[in-house]
């Protein structure tokens, strides 16, 4: 009985045996299958990586599809398929991905933004928030100057603010005007000592003019602050000035300097030589009692009247138009405009927005609950991303305010490839937009944080696009059909307008097309090879316009230059014409690494050739448009630069495994303005 019962045992134990080791072969050839599953995605993924980093994003695509037909929770695939599909144009593919990836996790930040479903954070309890009239603002820190040394500005009376965010400041009690960055960083410094107090300061594109209260005269400056030249001496006649302060450039290069010991204000032509003036003592109409401020606009030249408590409005003439009397006002000084509202700098209350619509009125003079305030306000200005510096003479400081709605809404930060022929340097082509698709320009080294595998780079260059040597890259499609061979001659001449401008450090390329597309001459600065080019005779029927703008765009892309794309056609377009690519799809792709299309056409202008146009940030123009086309080179390399190369060394060793993902997550922060981005490469 005994015996029958260990006979009984031994053959239980050996079925349990026998079935836990079929389940754990079951759940073994499990892990072994998806395993190689995974292997396959990844061998998949590898070569759309090499694709998307040559920016060649439609075959990147091909490969990314693969890699997640294979294995569908390969998250790092799927988002590089999203972000390839973006980056070639195609949006709702894009956000398809996006959102089965937002399906997949819940707390990823970068793909909420990429859908635009983050809400603005809710506000309520901000300290610093400020509410003034309908705008919204966060006080977003201060340029002090204790700690920067030679470009220390004591005593600030005025403030202007260029196109890239960079700031001058003119230091009264010192003799200098400062130029820094978007960060509060010296750039420059003019600085003619003792025996001067500059007083005024406004910029254009390539001038910097400042007044010299002290001296009697202004001084024109480039933009590095070099001096090009001075005018003005003391006295009351033409060209003379007693206490020169504000100063203004309106569109056509003329300057306007308040003659504040003369109770007008002068105009000068871009060269200092003397226009006219206007203005005279007394507190009548057209009349001015110590001027100190002015600023203009398209519609009137505002003139802050100190002495008469007032501001006084002419057109740029000289004409007398109305005056502002504002009851609220003791000592106007600096004056500027923002959205329809006078900013208007009180030195004993602080900041006023009086609305030109509906003269509604608000006042700025403390935040932080109250517990800091303006001391003697001189000067405020706004930049063109609506962030807010107000100039304080007693604090010696600029306090800067950002837009409530810019600090809350993300930024959006795209990387566009990623370069590692230089190992260990590594390269990632970044675009940086606000939420609406506004690029964010002049971002410096310490508006970025990198973070490899878990560690910080320490030293990282953003610099490089912009400290390149000027210079662009063209395609040039050519319209191949029979509609456009009428006017086969007229070819060469209008590409001229181009070609005889452009140098050595430039290059241009042919694209041909009718129903098919060709390169006729590749990327090149010859003028002859080119014109040799155009002058054959390849015409046919078709009009594939999709096909060429898409691979032109294709084509140009890498192009580390400035970049455009230029059509001659004739202006007509067929069933054929946007076949493969709709004008959205030709739209986005173009303007996601922007990159902007020209047309010259010899008949009347398409509206659909139009709108890509005017939405990729490039022109159509007729044939006969000479002066047109004369601007077309000159609006292409003298286009801002909106990308980011951002270079640094990593803390791998040679000795790195090779094949090795290095995960790699971008932040910036631009005053209190976000963004996060993560990518990778694979160690080469």
């Amino acid at each position: 009985m005994n015996k029958k019962r260990n006979i009984i045992a031994i053959f239980f134990c050996l079925f349990v045996i026998q079935l836990y080791f079929h389940i754990d072969a079951k759940e073994s050839f499990s892990q072994n299958s998806s395993m190689t599953e995974f292997e396959t995605a990844k061998g998949y993924f590898k070569k759309g990586f090499v694709f998307f980093n040559k920016m060649q994003y439609l075959s990147a695509v091909e490969f990314f599809r693969k890699a997640v037909s294979v294995y569908p929770e390969y998250y790092t695939a799927r988002e590089y398929l999203a972000r390839s599909y973006k980056l070639a144009g195609f949006i709702s593919e894009a956000i398809k991905e996006w959102e089965h990836l937002a399906g997949m996790t819940s707390n990823n930040i970068s793909i909420i933004n990429k859908l635009d479903s983050l809400q603005y954070s809710a506000s309520s309890g901000i300290q610093n928030k400020l509410t003034i009239g309908n705008y919204e603002f966060v006080f977003s820190g201060s340029y002090n100057p204790m700690n920067l040394g030679r470009f220390r500005f004591s005593r600030p009376v005025d403030i202007a603010v260029d196109n890239e965010r960079n700031v001058y400041i003119t230091s009264f009690s010192s003799g200098k005007l400062v130029k820094l960055d978007s960060n509060g960083d010296g750039l420059a410094v003019f600085d003619l000592g003792a025996d001067s107090r500059f007083y005024g300061v406004d910029c254009s594109k390539d001038m910097v003019i400042v007044s010299d209260f002290k001296s009697d005269n202004v001084h024109i400056l480039n933009t590095e602050l070099d001096p090009v030249k001075s005018f003005g001496k003391t006295g009351s006649g033409n060209s003379e000035f007693h206490g020169p302060e504000g100063v203004a450039i309106n569109n056509n290069r003329d300057l306007y300097v308040v003659d504040s010991g003369n109770h007008r204000v002068q105009k000068f032509n871009r060269e200092g030589e003397y226009i006219l003036q206007f203005g005279s003592p007394g507190e009548y109409e057209g009349q001015l009692n110590n001027p100190s401020f002015l600023f203009l606009n398209e519609k009137a030249v505002y003139v802050s009247d100190t002495g008469n408590k007032r501001i006084a409005c002419f057109d740029e003439s000289g004409n007398f138009i109305r005056n502002l009397n504002i009851q609220q006002l003791e000592i106007p000084r600096g004056i500027s405009i923002y959205n329809n509202s006078l900013l208007i700098a009180d030195e004993k209350k602080g900041l006023l927005f009086h609305s030109l619509d509906n003269q509604e009125q608000f006042w700025l003079s403390s935040w932080n609950n109250s517990k800091n305030s303006f001391s003697k306000l001189l000067s405020a200005r706004v930049d063109r991303e609506g962030i807010l510096y107000c100039l304080d003479y007693n604090h010696e400081s600029s306090f800067v305010f950002s837009p409530l709605q810019k600090l809350y809404s993300n930024l959006d930060l795209e990387i566009t490839s990623i370069d590692v022929n230089k190992y260990p340097v590594i390269a990632f082509n970044l675009n940086v937009r606000e939420r609406n698709g506004k690029p964010v320009y002049n971002l410096k080294n310490n508006n970025f944080r990198i973070t490899e595998d878990s560690a910080k780079i320490g030293s990282l260059n953003v610099d490089y696009l912009r400290t390149s040597e000027p210079s662009i890259s063209v395609v040039l499609c050519v319209d191949r059909s029979s509609d456009n061979m009428g006017y086969h001659n007229e070819i060469p001449w209008i590409s001229d307008f181009i070609l005889k401008k452009m140098k050595k450090n430039d290059s241009i390329q042919v694209l041909n097309f009718n129903k098919e597309t060709w390169i006729g001459n590749d990327f090149d600065w010859s003028r002859r090879r080119t014109i040799r080019e155009l002058r054959r005779r390849n015409y046919s029927k078709g009009k594939t316009i999709d096909k060429a703008i898409y691979n032109a765009v294709s084509n140009v892309i890498s192009k580390l230059n400035k970049r455009g794309v230029v059509i001659i056609s004739d202006g007509s377009v067929d069933s054929g014409s946007f076949q493969k690519y709709s004008p959205e799809i030709l739209i986005e792709y173009a303007k996601s690494h922007y990159i902007p299309v020209y047309f010259i056409v010899f008949k009347e202008k398409n509206p659909v050739l139009a709108g890509i146009a005017e939405q990729t940030g490039g022109g159509i123009y007729k044939a006969s448009e000479l002066d047109n086309l004369r601007r077309i080179y000159n609006r292409i390399r003298e286009a801002e630069e909106y990308r980011y190369v951002l270079v640094y060394s990593t803390h791998r060793s040679a000795a790195s495994i090779k094949g090795w993902w290095s995960d790699v997550k971008i932040e910036v922060n631009d005053k209190g303005h976000r963004g996060v981005e993560w990518g990778g490469y694979f160690v080469p």
